[in-house]
């Protein structure tokens, strides 16, 4: 907390080591929140550059006694819902190649079916419609506490309820026509 404090307060000045310090300790935690929405590596890179610069230009008007990444992630959160909300739909075949290769002793039929169910599994996230995504990805990857999930998405409980029953269900669905 009192990094953030140093950081905000830099910031405020005007300070390039206060952004500097800014990207040091939250580019990483931003990218991956990027990429959790994204599942690629070029829009989650340029999202995080986008995120950045909104932050420099509003970064004046955040109470400096504040946590520094829920701001960030609500942020994040809202940049990616934008870009998801208007690009069109495509196919990624990003992170292919990053696939988990088996450990010295792992049956290479285990990690076959490991890996193609991970796939099945992004893929099948990767359709649901944003907000359901938002809801799985911060209770799930994030572990987020259903609160914690309605407050990021500044939405009702029973809300942010609905959107994982919903989200589980076409999950369940989608992957059990696969199988």
């Amino acid at each position: 907390m009192e990094l953030d404090e140093q950081i905000v307060t830099l910031c405020q000045r005007g300070r390039q080591d206060g952004f500097a310090r800014l990207l040091l300790t939250y580019q990483e935690r931003v990218y991956r929140r990027a990429y959790s929405f994204v599942h690629n590596r070029d829009d989650a890179l340029d999202l995080t550059q986008e995120v950045f610069l909104k932050v420099i230009r509003s970064v004046g008007s955040f109470a400096a006694g504040r946590p520094l990444w829920p701001w960030l992630r609500r942020i994040t959160t809202n940049v990616a819902l934008n870009f998801l909300r208007d690009r069109p739909a495509l196919l990624s075949l990003d992170g292919a190649e990053n696939l988990p290769e088996p450990a010295g002793g792992e049956d290479p039929l285990d990690a076959a079916v490991s890996a193609w169910t991970a796939r099945q599994l992004n893929q099948a996230l990767a359709n649901l419609p944003p907000l359901l995504r938002m809801a799985v990805v911060l209770r799930h990857h994030e572990g987020l506490s259903y609160e914690e999930v309605a407050q990021a998405m500044e939405v009702p409980l029973g809300t942010v309820k609905t959107y994982l029953f919903r989200a589980r269900r076409a999950l369940r669905l989608e992957l059990s026509r696969e199988v």
